[in-house]
C-alpha cells in the first residue's frame, strides 16, 4: 500500500470518529495520516474546516500543544500506532492554522529543552514586536531562556515579575503548566535574586516582595526550593540530595529527551561540585567536568566559578593534577611490565588520565596549560590517536610568544617526530628529531625521545650502526625514558627489528669490527667512528652495556641481549658481574656452548684452571663450536690465548694418547674439537692448531676440509712450509701431481730445514712420488734455460739447490741428488764446487751418469781424451742425458769432442774392437751434431757388431741430409753399403734396388765397391733373381734395370743376357724399355 493510500484510509477512519463525536479520536488518526503523508492529511482536515465540522479538531491539537490533555492510544489494522507525540501536533497545527499561538508556543518549548536559549530568545522578541495575542507567554518563555542562560538571569526575573504584577493568576498557571520541568532552576534564581538583595542592602523592596511573592505562589510548600533545585541544595550544603537531583533532571524534561548545551553544563558542574564536597572519588567529578566542558566550555566555566569558590576550585585542579600525574605512571609502569614486546595493551589506563588533563586545560592557570597540552598530546598518541596527538601538538608549538625558548619545544618538537612517524610522514619526523637533538640536551626527557626516534629511522633506512649510536646515547642519558620510548613511542611492528639490529651492532661495537654490509654503510660506520672517537674506550664499553640492559628489559627472555650484557661487564673489568651475569644465563641453558665458553674463559683469567678445563670439556661435549668465533671475538686477547693454550694443550694429549681403529677416530674427531676451540680463541691466526687440525682431517680422511685449513695457514703465513707440505700431500692424494710438487718445491726454497723431515715423515711412496717430481721439475727447468741460453735467474738458482740438497737427503744412498746438483753447479759455471759435489757421487761405485758428469768437468778443464773415455759410457745406455750434458758445452768444446771421439773410434775399429769402439762412435754423433761422416763410423761400426738395423738408420739418416746431390761416388757408396745391410737383414728386393741406384749414379765406383762385398757373383746372381721376379710381375722397367745392373757388373753373365732377351721379346709390343 502506497503512503498516498494509506493517508486516505486514516483519514476515512478519522472522519468515522468525527462523524460519531470522538473529535480525541478523530484527530489521532488526522495527525497519524499527517505523519505518513503531510500534505494529504492537511487537505483532508482542511476540507473538514470548510464544512464547519473541523472546529473541534483544532481545538484538540490545541489542547494536546498545551500539554491540557493526553494523545490517546490508536490501533490501525492491527497494530498500535506510537509515533504521535505534542511536538508532532504542533507541527500539523501549523500545517492548518499558520502562526496559531498554540503551536508557536509548542515549538519554543522544544527548542528551551534542545537548550537553544538564543533562538528562544530571538523569536520571542520579535513575535513581541508584532503585538501577538500570546504576548504574556511569549514575555515569559524569553524570560525563562534568559534565566537558563545565566548571562540575563535579571532580566528573565523582571519580565517574570512584571508578567507576575500584571496577570499573577494567568502567569502562575503558566509556569506551573508549560515551565514544571525549569521549576527549580525559576526557584534558585528567585532565592539568589532574594539573597543578593539581602546581603547587599538593597533598597529596592518592590522588587523584593514581588520575588518572595512569586516565590510562594509557585512554591507554596517550600518543596522545590528545598528538594529540587540542585543549586539550592549545594548551597544548603545537602550534598547527596544535590547530586540526586542533578542525576534526576540530567535523565528527562519535557520532551522526554536529555538537556542539553549550557543547562546540561550547569547540571554536570553542579554534580561535580556535589561530588567533591561529598569527596566521593575524583573520578565522578572529572568525568562531570569533562562532559560539561565538552558539552558548553563557557556556561560551565561560569557554573564552575558559581558553584565554588577559589580555594574549592583550587583544590579541585591539585586532585585532577594527581590524577593525571598518578594515572599516566601506572600507565608508564605497566609499559615497563609488559611481557610481550609488541604489545599494545594497557591503553584503558590512560583515559581517566585524558579526562584529568582535558579539565585541567579549562581550570588551571594559563602559564601551565603549554605543558598539559604536551601532556594530553602524548597520552592521545600512546592511546593510539596519532592524528589528534599531532594536530594538538601543532597548535602548541604555533609562537605565542616573540622569542619561545627551545627547552620548551623540544619535547613537542620529539612527540610531534613520532605522531609523523605513526602516521607514515617519515620526512617531517626525521626534520623534528634532528631540531631536538641538535640544540642539544637543554631538555634530557625531549632529547632522548629525539634520539630514540632519529635511531629508528635511520634503522629503517639501513644506516644501522649509526641508529645504535642514537640509542646508546639515549641510554646514557635516560635509561628509563629510553625503556619507555622504545616500549610504547616505536610502533608495534617495527620493536621486533629494532631490538635485533640493537643487539647485532652493540655487538660489533664490543668487537671494534667494521661492517660488512654495503659500501654506503661502511661510510656511515666510519663516520660515526670517527666522530665517536674522542671517547674513551669504557665510555663506549658502558654506552654498549646500558644498551644491552635496556634490550633486555625489552625483552626479558632473549639470551643473545644477556650474554651481550655480560661480555660489557667482561670488557668494563666487572668480572665478578659478568660471571653472576653468565651462571643466570647458565640456569637457563645448561648446554649452551656461547655461556660455557665465556665462563671459561672467565675462570681461565681469575686463574681457575680447573673449573675452566671442565668447562671447555661441556664445550667440547655439546659439539656446538662453530659460533664461538663472534663469541670470543670480544675478549681480550691475552685472555684468548690462555684459552687457546688450554685446548691446544688437551688436544695433544689426546691425539698422543690415541687408540687404533674406530676409537681412534672418535678420539680424533674429539681433538678436532678442541683444536677448533682454541683456533676460535686465537682468531683465526693459530697456525699451530690449524695444521694440527689438518692432519686430524687427513687421518679421518676430510681432504677438502684439510686442504681448506691448509689454505687458512697459508693465507697468514705464505712461507709456511709445513702448510706447504701438508697440502702438497694432499694433492697427491687428490691426483694432483703438479700441484704437489710445485707446493714441495716452494717449501723447499723458503724452508729446506723444515720442508725436508715432512717430506721424509711421508710414506715411501708418496716419498718417490715427490722426489721423482722434483727432479723432473728441476731437470725441466734446466732444459729451458738451456732453449732460451739465458742465464738462471737468482730465484731459480735458489730453488734448485734446495730442490738438489732435499732430494740427497730424501733419497738417502742415490745419486740423483748429487747429479742435480752438479749439473745446477755446472749450469751456473760453478765448476770447483761441481768437482766437489761429484767428488761425492763417484765413491765407493761412480756410475755411469756420474763418470759423464767428470768427463765434461774435465773436458771443461782441457783433458778431451780423458773427457771422451768418461762420456762415452753413457752414450749407449743414457743418450737423453749425455744429450743434456753436451748441451752445457760451447760449440768448440763438442767439435774437440768429437774429433777425439772418432779418432778413439777409428783406433778400436782397427784393433778389431767394434764393442767398445760403438760408444766413442754414439759420442761423436752426438757431440757433432748427427753429422754424415760420424754416422758413417757408427754404421760401420754396428756393422761390425751386426745390429744392421740400427747401421741401416744411421746410413738413412746420412742419404736423407745428403739427397739435395753432394758427391756422387760418395753416395754411391752409401747406397752400396745400404743393400749390403739390406742383404744381411733378408731384403734382397731392397738391396738390389739399392745396388741399381748406385751403379746409375757412379757407374765405376760403385762396380768396384759391389766387386768387393758382397762380390761379382753375388751381386750379380741377386740382380738376376730381381729381375725374373720383375719380369714375372710384368714390370718390364723394373726388370729392364735390373738385368742392365747386373750386366754392368758382369758382362758375361749368361742368365742376365737371356733374362734381357726375354725382356725384349716380352716387351716387343711396343714399349721402350731404354
Amino acid at each position: 500500500m502506497s503512503a498516498q493510500e494509506l493517508v486516505a484510509c486514516l483519514c476515512r477512519e478519522g472522519d468515522q470518529h468525527l462523524a460519531l463525536g470522538e473529535p480525541p479520536l478523530a484527530t489521532a488518526f488526522y495527525l497519524a495520516a499527517f505523519s505518513c503523508h503531510a500534505p494529504s492529511a492537511v487537505r483532508s482536515v482542511r476540507a473538514a474546516l470548510a464544512e464547519a465540522r473541523g472546529a473541534p479538531v483544532v481545538a484538540t491539537l490545541e489542547a494536546w500543544c498545551r500539554g491540557d490533555s493526553q494523545i490517546p492510544a490508536i490501533h490501525w489494522d492491527g497494530m498500535a500506532v506510537v509515533s504521535l507525540t505534542g511536538t508532532l501536533a504542533s507541527a500539523f497545527l501549523a500545517a492548518l492554522c499558520p502562526g496559531h499561538p498554540a503551536a508557536v508556543l509548542h515549538s519554543l518549548a522544544g527548542l528551551l529543552a534542545r537548550g537553544r536559549l538564543g533562538e528562544v530568545v530571538r523569536r520571542c522578541g520579535a513575535l513581541l514586536d508584532a503585538h501577538s495575542q500570546q504576548a504574556l507567554e511569549l514575555q515569559l518563555t524569553r524570560a525563562l531562556a534568559w534565566v537558563l542562560s545565566g548571562e540575563q538571569v535579571a532580566a528573565g526575573l523582571a519580565d517574570y515579575l512584571q508578567a507576575f504584577t500584571s496577570r499573577a493568576d494567568r502567569t502562575v498557571a503558566f509556569v506551573l503548566t508549560h515551565q514544571q520541568p525549569y521549576l527549580p532552576v525559576l526557584v534558585s534564581a528567585l532565592q539568589d535574586h532574594i539573597s543578593r538583595s539581602q546581603r547587599a542592602g538593597d533598597s529596592a523592596r518592590q522588587q523584593d516582595t514581588d520575588c518572595q511573592r512569586l516565590l510562594a505562589a509557585l512554591d507554596p510548600g517550600g518543596s522545590w526550593g528545598d528538594a529540587l533545585s540542585p543549586e539550592a541544595l549545594l548551597r544548603g550544603g545537602r550534598y547527596e540530595d544535590c547530586r540526586a537531583a542533578c542525576s534526576r533532571a540530567l535523565v528527562s524534561d519535557l520532551t522526554g529527551g536529555r538537556p542539553q548545551g549550557e543547562r546540561l553544563a550547569a547540571l554536570l558542574v553542579t554534580r561535580a561540585a556535589a561530588a567533591f564536597f561529598l569527596d566521593s572519588g575524583a573520578q565522578d567529578l572529572l568525568r562531570d567536568l569533562h562532559e560539561a566542558f565538552r558539552e558548553s566550555p563557557s556556561g560551565a566555566r561560569r557554573q564552575f566559578e558559581a558553584v565554588l569558590s577559589a580555594e574549592d576550585r583550587e583544590r579541585v585542579r591539585i586532585q585532577a593534577q594527581e590524577v593525571a600525574d598518578v594515572g599516566f605512571a601506572h600507565f608508564q609502569e605497566a609499559v615497563r611490565s609488559r611481557p610481550e614486546l609488541r604489545e599494545d595493551s594497557d591503553r584503558e589506563l590512560l583515559a581517566p588520565v585524558t579526562r584529568a588533563l582535558r579539565v585541567l586545560l579549562r581550570v588551571a592557570p594559563p602559564g601551565t596549560r603549554p605543558a598539559l597540552g604536551a601532556r594530553l598530546a602524548e597520552c592521545l598518541l600512546l592511546a593510539g590517536d596519532a592524528a589528534g596527538a599531532r594536530a594538538l601538538c601543532e597548535r602548541l608549538l604555533r609562537p605565542t610568544r616573540p622569542r619561545d625558548r627551545d627547552g620548551e619545544r623540544a619535547p613537542l618538537l620529539a612527540l610531534r617526530g613520532f605522531c609523523a612517524l605513526h602516521t607514515g610522514d617519515a620526512r617531517c619526523a626525521r626534520e623534528d628529531f634532528q631540531e631536538v637533538v641538535e640544540q642539544g640536551p637543554l631538555h634530557p626527557g625531549g632529547c632522548v625521545r629525539a634520539l630514540c626516534g632519529r635511531g629508528l629511522l635511520r634503522v629503517l633506512a639501513g644506516s644501522a650502526f649509526l641508529g645504535a649510536l642514537d640509542y646508546v646515547t639515549a641510554c646514557r642519558l635516560r635509561p628509563d625514558e629510553a625503556l619507555l620510548v622504545a616500549k610504547a613511542y616505536v610502533p608495534w611492528n617495527q620493536r621486533g627489528l629494532l631490538l635485533t639490529v640493537l643487539r647485532e651492532e652493540g655487538r660489533r661495537m664490543l668487537q671494534r669490527r667494521p661492517d660488512p654490509g654495503p659500501t654506503g654503510a661502511r661510510g656511515h660506520r666510519r663516520q660515526a667512528a670517527e666522530v665517536d672517537s674522542r671517547a674513551a674506550p669504557e665510555g663506549s664499553t658502558q654506552g654498549v652495556y646500558q644498551l644491552a640492559v635496556l634490550l633486555l628489559e625489552l625483552d626479558a627472555e632473549d639470551e643473545a641481549s644477556r650474554l651481550l650484557a655480560a661480555d660489557a661487564l667482561y670488557r668494563l673489568g666487572r668480572l665478578d658481574d659478568a660471571h653472576k651475569a653468565l651462571l643466570v644465563a647458565l640456569s637457563r641453558r645448561p648446554q649452551a656452548a656461547p655461556v660455557l665458553a665465556r665462563l671459561a674463559l672467565l675462570q681461565l683469567r681469575r686463574g681457575f684452571r680447573y673449573d675452566a678445563d671442565q668447562l671447555v670439556k661441556k664445550v667440547v661435549q655439546s659439539g656446538d663450536t662453530t659460533c664461538l668465533q663472534p663469541t670470543l671475538d670480544v675478549f681480550r686477547q691475552e685472555d684468548r690465548q690462555l684459552l687457546r693454550g688450554l685446548c691446544h694443550s688437551r688436544a695433544l694429549a689426546i691425539l698422543r694418547a690415541q687408540p687404533g681403529g674406530a676409537e681412534g677416530e672418535a678420539h680424533t674427531r674429539e681433538a678436532i674439537a678442541y683444536l677448533s676451540l682454541a683456533i676460535f680463541a686465537a682468531g683465526g691466526q693459530a697456525s699451530e692448531s690449524l695444521l694440527t687440525r689438518a692432519r686430524c682431517y687427513g687421518f679421518l680422511g676430510q681432504r677438502k676440509t684439510a686442504m681448506f685449513d691448509f689454505n687458512s695457514v697459508l693465507r697468514a703465513e705464505p712461507g709456511n712450509a709445513r702448510a706447504l707440505c701438508g697440502r702438497a700431500l694432499l694433492h697427491l692424494a687428490l691426483d694432483q701431481r703438479q700441484e704437489a710438487v710445485d707446493d714441495a718445491l716452494l717449501a723447499l726454497q723458503l724452508d729446506a730445514r723444515t720442508a725436508v723431515p715432512e717430506i721424509r715423515s711421508l710414506k715411501p711412496e708418496a716419498q718417490a712420488i715427490i722426489a721423482q717430481g722434483l727432479s723432473s721439475h728441476c731437470r725441466d727447468v734446466l732444459r729451458q734455460r738451456l732453449d732460451t741460453r739465458a742465464p738462471i735467474s737468482d730465484s731459480d738458482a735458489q730453488g734448485l739447490l734446495a730442490a738438489g740438497e732435499a732430494l740427497i737427503r730424501i733419497e738417502a744412498g742415490q745419486l740423483s741428488g748429487h747429479l742435480l746438483l752438479v749439473d745446477v753447479l755446472t749450469t751456473m759455471g760453478s765448476y770447483e764446487e761441481a768437482g766437489a759435489r761429484l767428488r761425492e757421487a763417484l765413491h765407493p761405485t761412480p756410475s755411469e751418469a756420474a763418470q759423464a758428469r767428470r768427463g765434461l768437468l774435465r773436458l771443461k778443464k782441457g783433458d778431451v781424451p780423458a773427457a771422451s773415455r768418461d762420456l762415452q759410457c753413457l752414450a749407449e745406455t743414457d743418450a737423453g742425458d749425455l744429450g743434456f750434458l753436451l748441451r752445457l758445452l760451447e760449440t768448440s768444446e763438442r767439435q774437440s769432442l768429437a774429433q777425439a771421439a772418432v779418432q778413439e773410434a777409428r783406433s778400436l775399429l782397427t784393433a778389431g774392437q767394434p764393442g767398445q769402439a760403438l760408444g766413442y762412435c754414439s759420442l761423436a754423433v752426438l757431440a757433432g751434431g748427427g753429422s754424415a761422416c760420424h754416422l758413417r763410423l757408427r754404421a760401420t761400426c754396428l756393422a761390425e757388431l751386426q745390429e744392421f738395423g740400427r747401421a741401416l738408420r744411421d746410413l738413412d739418416l746420412v742419404l736423407r741430409d745428403d739427397a739435395a746431390g753432394g758427391d756422387l761416388p760418395t753416395r754411391a757408396e752409401d747406397l752400396c753399403s745400404r743393400g749390403r745391410l739390406l742383404l744381411s737383414l733378408g731384403d734382397e728386393a731392397g738391396a738390389t734396388g739399392a745396388f741399381t741406384q748406385a751403379l746409375r749414379l757412379a757407374p765405376a765406383p760403385a762396380q768396384n765397391s759391389l766387386w768387393a762385398h758382397p762380390g761379382r757373383a753375388p751381386a750379380a746372381q741377386a740382380l738376376l733373381r730381381q729381375g725374373q721376379r720383375c719380369l714375372q710381375g710384368q714390370r718390364y722397367a723394373e726388370a729392364w734395370a735390373a738385368a742392365e745392373s747386373g750386366l754392368l757388373l758382369d758382362p758375361e753373365h749368361g742368365g742376365l743376357r737371356r733374362l734381357k732377351a726375354r725382356i725384349r721379346r716380352e716387351a716387343a709390343s711396343g714399349c721402350r724399355l731404354h
